[in-house]
This record gives C-alpha cells, sequence and structure tokens, in this order.
C-alpha cells in the first residue's frame, strides 16, 4: 500500500513539473484567486465602482477555484495538456453541480454540531474533521469520477465513491499531502523568529508568505493528482 501510494505521488509531482502549461494555469489561478479574496476582503462597499469590483470578486473566486480544481484533477491524465478551453469548462460545471450537495451536507452537519454544547471538545474535533478531512477527500473523489465518467456515474457509482474515499491508500496520500498544504504552510506563517531590523524581518515576513503559498498549491494540486492516479489505477 505504502509503495503504490508513493509512486502516485512522485508521478504526480512528476507530471506536475514536465507540463510547463499546466503549471503556468494552475499558478495563474492561484494568484488570481487569493488576490480575488483580498480584495473582496478588503473592499468597502461605499461607492459604485467598489460595489461592482465586489460582485466581480464574488464571481471571479468560485470561478478560479474551480478551474483549479479542474486542472489538479485532469492533469495526470493529459487531459488539460493541450489547453482545451471547451473541456476545461465543462469540467468546471460538472464540479460545481458535484460539489454544491457535498457544500450543503458539510454546512447543516457543522450547523447541528454547533448545537451540541454536551461535549464541545468532541465537537470542536468532529468539525475540523468534516471540514478539513471527510469533506474534501468526498470532493476529490466525486471530482474525480465526474471527470473521467460524467455526471451519471456518481449517481451510479456513489458507493463505490464512499468506498474509494476512505480506502486505506486514499486516508494515507491525504494525510501525505495535509501536511505539506496545510500544516507547513500554517507553522511558516505563525512561527517566526523576532527580527531587530523593520525591513529584513517583513523580507523575511514576504518571504515565508510567498513560500506557504507555494506549498499550499504545490501540495494541494499533487495530493488530488495522485488521489486520481490511484482511483484511475495508474
Amino acid at each position: 500500500m505504502y509503495l503504490k501510494s508513493f509512486s502516485a505521488m512522485f508521478s504526480a509531482a512528476t507530471l506536475l513539473f514536465k507540463s510547463r502549461r499546466v503549471l503556468l494555469m494552475l499558478l495563474s489561478a492561484w494568484a488570481g484567486l487569493l488576490a480575488s479574496v483580498y480584495l473582496f476582503a478588503s473592499t468597502r462597499e461605499a461607492t459604485i465602482s467598489q460595489l461592482l469590483l465586489t460582485l466581480v470578486v464574488v464571481i471571479a473566486a468560485p470561478a478560479l477555484f474551480f478551474v483549479l480544481q479542474a486542472v489538479s484533477v485532469t492533469y495526470a491524465d493529459g487531459a488539460s495538456s493541450g489547453g482545451r478551453m471547451r473541456r476545461l469548462v465543462i469540467d468546471c460545471l460538472r464540479l460545481i453541480v458535484v460539489s454544491l450537495p457535498v457544500v450543503a451536507v458539510t454546512l447543516l452537519a457543522v450547523f447541528g454540531l454547533n448545537k451540541v454544547q454536551t461535549y464541545p471538545t468532541l465537537g470542536t474535533t468532529l468539525r475540523y474533521l468534516l471540514i478539513g478531512v471527510v469533506a474534501p477527500m468526498l470532493a476529490i473523489q466525486l471530482w474525480i469520477v465526474t471527470t473521467s465518467s460524467g455526471l451519471s456515474a456518481v449517481v451510479k457509482g456513489l458507493r463505490h465513491v464512499l468506498s474509494g474515499t476512505f480506502a486505506p491508500q486514499s486516508v494515507f496520500v491525504y494525510g501525505c499531502g495535509f501536511l505539506i498544504f496545510a500544516v507547513v504552510p500554517y507553522v511558516l506563517v505563525q512561527v517566526g523568529t523576532p527580527i531587530a531590523r523593520p525591513w529584513l524581518e517583513l523580507s523575511v515576513l514576504t518571504l515565508r508568505l510567498v513560500t506557504s503559498a507555494i506549498l499550499t498549491l504545490l501540495g494541494w494540486v499533487t495530493t488530488v493528482g495522485a488521489l486520481s492516479i490511484l482511483s484511475r489505477g495508474k
């Protein structure tokens, strides 16, 4: 199991760095997504231009997010290597359709856990597991099946999707990826060494933020790519 999992992760990373076009597309989508989130958080709805900017950002951020996911799921089988825009748009629409039920169920589950006051520590742990592990892993498997076999395959093979989501190999690959795209970036951002010189401290902070953003992107993409390779039996 471990050998096959490591092989899938290595193959995913190798395929990613082999295609400059895919890598450039991912970096562009990620940079655009981060910029959209920043603009949404920093823009105040006071003037018409700011309202229009907020509207554009609200549309652009989800679109860039699903472009990022569509490329992450399909790059390992060469589906996005040619820059096929029509295929990319179709995959994004499919991903949106299968993601909506996951988001809805996750929100309902989190809302229900918030109502449980008896065991607050257990409730908090379950919320983190649901948001950080269960929902993303289920969404990834749904994306893989949808892009490879279509929406009908998701409905017909829902049991297979669920079993593949929590298979030992999938959990192991996601756990390894989680260390790269979540744990390490969090440590880089949160843990810092005080520096007396302001400009040097600002430079180090900028470097840490950029490194964290790159690790988050590469860790997530290779994790999704590795899960896609395992799911498709490559």
